[in-house]
């Protein structure tokens, strides 16, 4: 039997672009355009759950949802240094960019770079609409598309001096402890997502062929607890807060 609180810290960010890589290639491989098309969905009806539990808990605590909750509330943190995001602007508009990215590391590695040029497309968009669809950002390169970094414009932060981020900043660490989610739980919550996005495109057959691939494949790459884990992880009620 899987313990999660013991296994839990054997995943991180390598794991959460595996398990989506290896779907999105098994539904490429299996069904082609048409898996193709169900992975995009999943990728967007993944990235709008995300930020629909952003959005329960900022109203939760009682705060309005704007672009800075929707940075004060984000859901995963990078405490092993793996991927670098780097502030290249504050004041008005919150501008950051990445130069190095543990995700488009794991696709290249595997061969996967292809699937994650469709999660970059479409999660982090998604993630602001499901916060609120009032907000936006704007991506103009991406790393899965060949460019020297990700860029990143978040738009309504309008802060007024450098001080105003470092302060939510601080927010940010302050609250953690209720608002972040380990990747095991990431991990689990992609699965979920295009698990059911292909039963609604493809069909359920194919959706369980499409997972089983990927499972099998994932526990080849790390390990059969691993895969356990992320199949019981992948069981949660993910709009749950």
């Amino acid at each position: 039997m899987i313990i999660r609180e013991k296994i839990a810290p054997e995943f991180y960010i390598d794991d959460h672009a595996l398990i989506y890589g290896l779907l999105g290639k098994y539904a490429d491989e299996l069904y082609g355009e048409a898996g193709m098309a169900a992975l995009e969905k999943g990728t967007i009806l993944y990235a709008r759950e995300r930020g629909i539990r952003m959005a329960k808990r900022c109203l939760a605590d009682g705060n309005p949802l704007n672009m800075r909750t929707y940075l004060l509330y984000g859901e995963w943190a990078d405490p092993r240094k793996a991927t670098s995001i780097q502030v290249s602007g504050i004041v008005p508009k919150f501008l950051n960019h990445v130069p190095q990215c543990a995700w488009n590391d794991t696709w290249r590695k595997y061969g996967l770079l292809k699937y994650g040029a469709v999660y970059c497309t479409w999660a982090d968009k998604n993630l602001v609409y499901g916060f609120s669809p009032a907000e936006k950002v704007d991506i103009p390169d991406l790393l899965t598309h060949g460019a020297p970094s990700c860029e990143f414009e978040w738009y309504g932060t309008d802060f007024q001096t450098d001080q105003e981020f470092y302060d939510l900043m601080k927010k940010k660490s302050e609250i953690a402890h209720y608002t972040m989610k380990d990747f095991l739980y990431h991990s689990g919550h992609a699965l979920s997502a295009l698990r059911r996005a292909f039963c609604l495109e493809l069909g359920v057959p194919a959706a369980r062929e499409i997972q089983e691939r990927a499972l099998e494949e994932f526990e080849k790459l790390t390990s059969a607890e691993k895969r356990e884990a992320l199949y019981e992880e992948s069981r949660l009620d993910f709009l749950a807060v």
